[in-house]
Order: structure tokens, then sequence, then C-alpha cells
């Protein structure tokens, strides 16, 4: 990771939603330059059950559905986010784990 003036991510919420899909909430600091974000979406198992990657992001906040690519993934499911300039500048990585709708 690099110092806090870079890019970071403030936070990441994910809640399980019907039909074997992850809405997914990033808010970045508001000082990054167009970083990448990759999110991971893990079973129990922490087998890889969905992944997307946006490039260049322009908007500190960023929301969209991940959709889960194996039947019966094994809860609790947790999601991985990091940003990045290039594949070997990782600038932040943040776990939470995927909550379920209230």
């Amino acid at each position: 990771m690099t110092d806090s003036s870079a890019n970071t991510i403030k936070s990441i919420v994910g809640t399980e939603i019907a039909g074997n899909r992850v809405h997914v909430v990033v808010v970045l600091s508001e000082n990054h330059s167009k970083p990448n974000l990759a999110m991971i979406l893990f079973d129990a198992l922490g087998n890889e059950i969905s992944r997307s990657l946006i490039l260049g992001v322009l908007d500190p906040h960023v929301e969209f559905t991940l959709h889960i690519r194996v039947p019966d993934a094994k809860s609790p499911l947790s999601l991985t986010g990091t940003t990045f300039i290039e594949e070997e500048q990782l600038i932040d990585s943040k776990s939470v784990e995927v909550t379920g709708l209230v």
C-alpha cells in the first residue's frame, strides 16, 4: 500500500439479493485519479464465485451487481476490493463480509 494521500477505498458494502446476486457499493477517496477497481466475491471455503474489473473509475461512488456463477455457494460470502493503476501497483485493498437483506 502507499501513503494516505494515495487512492484509497473508504468503504465497501455487499448485500446479497434474490436470484444469486450481490449488490455492491464502493466509495473511494476523493483524491483518486482514475484507478482500476477489482472486486472478487468468495464463498465460505475461499473459492472465487464472481469477479468484476472496472477500468479507470471516474466517480468516487460506484454501485453495481455481481452475479454468483456457482449454484449453492457456501455462506458466509466475502467481498474483496482492490484499487490499482497497473497490476504491479496495488494502491489499496479491503475485505468485508456480505450481508443478507433485512
